[in-house]
């Protein structure tokens, strides 16, 4: 055999042999990249016992400045508190969910793997964050100066916490809290507080129930500062205080409870009634508390405190025992 025909043969070979490599790999079937399913409750689980500290991390935001626990007044966010200088102190809330309604339309939106961050125009001390799911509910990061430079950066604090969420989250990373079964984050405030109660307060006649996201809110009428409104929250932090002469400590079905002209002025038509519940964390003293709060505008927080309390009074018997 020619060396010519020789190498005609190897390259006939060759190519035999690339055509039935081509030939398995095409008989293979193709493998189909399922879409990820990134709506909050695929991504966080159970809105209801979200621990929303478990989204944020202290260590790495001491690029920013000093970062510390700043305590709980809240079971859908987390507070920390930042000291870029010894002058300046900026409050972090991590973790509360809001609706497609409630985000601010035409805001810069920027990519962050597979979920986006919506970037809120700045107002004098405060710039906010919105960590967006795939179902339009959002995960709000907000940064608030509580002493300092007004120019402290509050935006760039913004955006680190609402990147160390979006990372947390793909990471799988959101924890939960184990409540106990007579937990008031456990039971929707919507059905303690009943509406056709809430319908018997001025200007809150026709009024619907609107439940929070988590389940730990419930609220009737606009929320704007010149309408009548009512909301009844289950929260957590220290008992409720008498903190100015504007306060009073009633028993109310049994339970201690404080009424506060919110703010201390009787004139205000905004009045809050609040009782503890059960231990909360692990922190010593703070509790869960059931509040409600009554707006009456036009009117003045003494009559607004006198439906609070009537509410409060057909509440309270629908909370859970402190001792099932």
């Amino acid at each position: 055999m020619s060396p010519r025909r020789h190498r005609g043969m190897l390259l006939l070979l060759l190519c035999w042999v690339l055509l039935a490599g081509c030939t398995a790999d095409t008989s293979r079937p193709a493998v189909e990249s399922r879409p990820v399913d990134t709506s909050a409750s695929a991504m966080l689980g159970e809105l209801r016992t979200l621990d929303p500290c478990t989204l944020t991390d202290p260590a790495a935001l001491r690029h920013l400045g000093a970062v510390s626990e700043a305590g709980t007044v809240s079971l859908d966010y987390c507070l920390l508190h930042l000291k870029p200088d010894e002058r300046t102190l900026v409050q972090l809330a991590v973790g509360e969910l809001v609706g497609p309604d409630e985000g601010g339309e035409g805001d810069p939106v920027v990519q962050h793997g597979a979920l986006s961050i919506a970037q809120s125009a700045p107002v004098p001390g405060h710039c906010s964050r919105r960590v967006q799911f795939g179902d339009g509910v959002s995960l709000q990061v907000s940064a608030d100066l509580l002493a300092g430079d007004p120019a402290s950066g509050l935006c760039g604090i913004a955006d680190s916490g609402a990147k160390l969420v979006a990372d947390a989250v793909q990471q799988g990373r959101a924890g939960h809290r184990d409540y106990p079964s007579n937990s008031l984050a456990l039971l929707d405030p919507c059905a303690v507080l009943d509406t056709e109660s809430v319908n018997q307060v001025p200007g809150l006649e026709e009024a619907t129930p609107r439940p929070g996201l988590a389940n730990h809110v419930c609220s009737w009428g606009e929320q704007s500062a010149d309408s009548p409104r009512v909301q009844l929250q289950h929260t957590a932090g220290e008992p409720p205080k008498l903190l100015h002469g504007a306060a009073v400590e009633e028993q109310i079905d049994g339970r201690r409870t404080v009424l506060s002209v919110v703010g201390g002025d009787p004139q205000v038509p905004l009045c809050s009634a609040e009782t503890a519940h059960i231990p909360f964390g692990r922190v010593a003293g703070q509790v869960e508390v059931a509040q409600l709060v009554v707006a009456l505008p036009g009117m003045t927080g003494t009559d607004a405190c006198d439906y609070a309390r009537g509410l409060a009074r057909l509440a309270w018997p629908s909370l859970p025992p402190a001792n099932p």
